[in-house]
């Protein structure tokens, strides 16, 4: 015991004599200060190198929520090139709001102007979107309470599960909508009251062609930008003049001479093929 009491006395003894040695020279300061320092820097350093856990899993969460949003529109261009090259579809096209204004306004006045003639009372009809995309058109035409059942057909998977996850949180649309993962070359039309479409050029003529030979009398046909070859706008709603690049057509008035000329010497050949 006394061997180690003297042995802390000379430490301490020591100790003293060098804080008097630095603090005689000026030093004393200096010293205190860079212990300090190393201190507040180990500190930062593990801050730095070694956050918090919490911290650390926030971040990861929202860098994989900007992540997606910043990369689930490219994926639904990219998606959507396949049946462009292939002119089986249209790419990614979203409709805007003066768009869907227009198309919608067009379509309440047909109907209320053409109750007579329109095949089904308001309450039954059934409208469908060929190429849905991310269901804009869709869930407006449900909103607009005219139509039993709105209906988009989409080739894309990635825009089809956009869609379906849009429609399941919102309860509203659940028995309004539909929408399906379908190739529109495949669908048939003849159930259907008000069709809508904004297809590219290339695809319009053979687009028509389907339509006019599925869709019943009395259906609309609303395109938005392009114009179908070889059909006139109805003449109810200003013809080829209508707003901005929205085309309201409706069967089988719509069909131009020329074509239904074609058709009919098409089926008379056949006719007499067939005796």
């Amino acid at each position: 015991m006394d061997r180690q009491d003297k042995g802390s006395k000379n430490t301490n003894s020591l100790a003293e004599e060098e804080t008097k040695l630095l603090e005689s020279l000026g030093l004393l300061n200096l010293v205190q200060e860079s212990e300090n320092n190393e201190v507040s820097n180990s500190s930062w350093n593990q801050q730095t190198l070694f956050p918090s856990s919490s911290s650390s899993t926030s971040n990861k969460i929202l860098l994989g929520i900007g992540g997606t949003l910043f990369l689930l529109p490219h994926l639904f261009v990219i998606l959507s090139l396949p049946p462009v090259l292939q002119r089986r579809g249209a790419p990614y096209l979203p409709t805007f709001a003066n768009k869907l204004n227009v198309m919608f306004d067009l379509i309440k006045r047909h109907v209320n102007n053409n109750n007579k003639t329109f095949i089904k009372q308001s309450s039954s009809l059934k409208f469908v979107d060929l190429g849905s995309g991310d269901g804009r058109v869709v869930f407006r035409a449900a909103r607009e309470g005219i139509f039993q059942k709105s209906v988009g057909y989409e080739i894309n998977p990635a825009l089809h599960m956009w869609v379906k996850f849009r429609q399941l949180i919102t309860p509203k649309y659940w028995s309004s909508t539909e929408f399906y993962l379908e190739d529109l070359w495949k669908i048939k039309l003849h159930n259907y009251d008000v069709v809508a479409v904004y297809g590219l050029y290339p695809i319009m003529d053979r687009l028509g062609k389907k339509m006019q030979d599925e869709l019943k009398p009395g259906s609309m046909v609303v395109s938005n930008v392009f114009q179908i070859p070889g059909w006139r706008a109805s003449t109810s709603i200003g013809g080829g003049s209508v707003g901005k690049g929205v085309y309201l057509y409706q069967v089988p008035g719509c069909y131009r001479h020329g074509h239904d000329v074609n058709r009919t010497q098409d089926v008379s050949s056949k006719d007499k093929h067939k005796k």
